[in-house]
């Protein structure tokens, strides 16, 4: 049947990157010979058929993704749908087999081109359902998209979920308005709901803003950092956001635990997040500023912590100046140090795809060689569980984080 097919030339540099595995072809000069109308593109090289890919011709950028790289490519264009439907059966048992259902109702079910569903996240929260597209293509299937989650989360995760709990949200342009969440059910705009990680309540706003105030593929690396946070009485959690960190350190038993964000409105949720729980408020400090100017304050007065958490986003802007989180680690390090005890660790994160995981402990290695610093690099941190990653996609590993150790 792929003889059938119309066949498509793709820029040299995109069989290349489909070969080591990457999923998408990006838009250029081959792209804009692609048919508007066709919801399928197959890639040929050499006049063979290379690669099956949905087709996105109103995405800015990314103009498709790999739906198979084997095969006969029209059987699989006939089957597509039942396609669909075994590779989210797939995706969710697979979270079932991790188990990690039992620790946290926070999870995500669908990781997009990771669980070969290019384009699609699909995340439960507590009893509520959040997917998301990433690719305008899914708009000729939703309905069978939704409809196959709800079967088979319901199915394999013993859940009673209904379209009344299911929110939809399009990312598929970061060009594009950025809106909060859709539910289906067409008497609800927004729903205040709680769920829970590791014993954890948080409250998780679905509806209101573009971010629900929880990210969940973090919870795939706190999983991992239970012994740290333990062995920490003192813990200074940098760019806290909602304080996830800080709720997860005062669980664990710390005493003297420090969140620092810029938002009013972040810091504001994470105090609601700290009465949720009955932690004792004592235990808690918030400041809302810059983490340079509130890392200025802690060394004036030589407060000092067992455990410092930095998860800058991977650029910002306070209004006066705008920060590149690799960039800062220059000044915001060693500032770390000061307030770091001995024996303490910091954790430090990078949040994007454009710096791969070699460049940043370079670069962190470089700042502790130049400043003579008593740190090594321990351990490498980054998405697991369900967050799965794709080999020969940068894109999709785009957290990354190390632990240095103070000797």
């Amino acid at each position: 049947m792929n003889q059938l097919l119309p066949l498509y030339d793709v820029h040299p540099i995109s069989i290349k990157l489909l070969k080591k595995g990457h999923p998408w072809i990006i838009k250029d000069k081959f792209t804009d010979k692609f048919q508007p109308r066709e919801r399928f593109i197959v890639a040929k090289e050499r006049r063979r058929p290379f690669s099956l890919l949905i087709h996105d011709p109103k995405h800015s950028n990314i103009k498709a993704r790999v739906w198979s790289s084997s095969g006969d490519f029209g059987k699989l264009i006939k089957n597509f749908k039942k396609d669909l439907q075994q590779r989210i059966f797939k995706a969710i048992k697979k979270r079932q087999d991790l188990k990690i259902i039992e620790k946290r109702d926070n999870i995500f079910l669908i990781f997009g081109e990771a669980d070969e569903l290019p384009g699609i996240k699909a995340t439960l929260l507590g009893d509520q359902v959040l997917i998301q597209f990433y690719s305008y293509f899914w708009e000729n299937y939703e309905e069978l998209v939704i409809n196959n989650i709800i079967k088979t989360t319901n199915q394999v995760l013993n859940k009673d979920i209904t379209k009344a709990d299911v929110w939809i949200q399009y990312r598929a342009d970061s060009s594009a308005q950025k809106k909060a969440p859709k539910s289906l059910d067409p008497n609800c705009s927004y729903k205040n709901i709680q769920v829970k990680e590791f014993g954890v309540l948080y409250n998780v706003q679905l509806g209101k803003l573009y971010d629900y105030g929880l990210y969940t593929d973090m919870a795939s690396v706190r999983s991992h950092l239970e012994g740290i946070f333990k062995d920490s009485d003192s813990v200074l959690n940098l760019f806290s956001y909602t304080g996830a960190f800080s709720l997860y350190s005062l669980a664990l038993g710390s005493k003297d635990v420090v969140s620092v964000d810029l938002s009013e409105s972040y810091i504001q949720d994470l105090e609601e997040n700290i009465l949720l729980n009955e932690f004792d408020k004592d235990s808690h400090q918030s400041i809302i500023d810059s983490v340079e100017n509130a890392m200025n304050h802690l060394n004036k007065e030589n407060r000092v912590f067992d455990l410092i958490i930095s998860d800058p986003p991977s650029s910002s802007s306070d209004k006066n100046k705008r920060s590149n989180a690799l960039k800062d680690y220059e000044k915001l390090l060693p500032k770390m140090v000061k307030s770091l005890k001995p024996g303490g660790k910091i954790i430090a994160f990078l949040n994007t795809h454009k710096i791969n995981r070699n460049k940043f402990r370079q670069k962190l290695e470089q700042i502790i060689t130049e400043n003579n610093f008593p740190l090594k690099i321990t351990k490498t941190l980054k998405l697991a569980e369900d967050c799965p990653e794709l080999r020969g996609f940068p894109e999709g590993s785009y957290l990354k984080g190390f632990i240095l150790s103070h000797d």
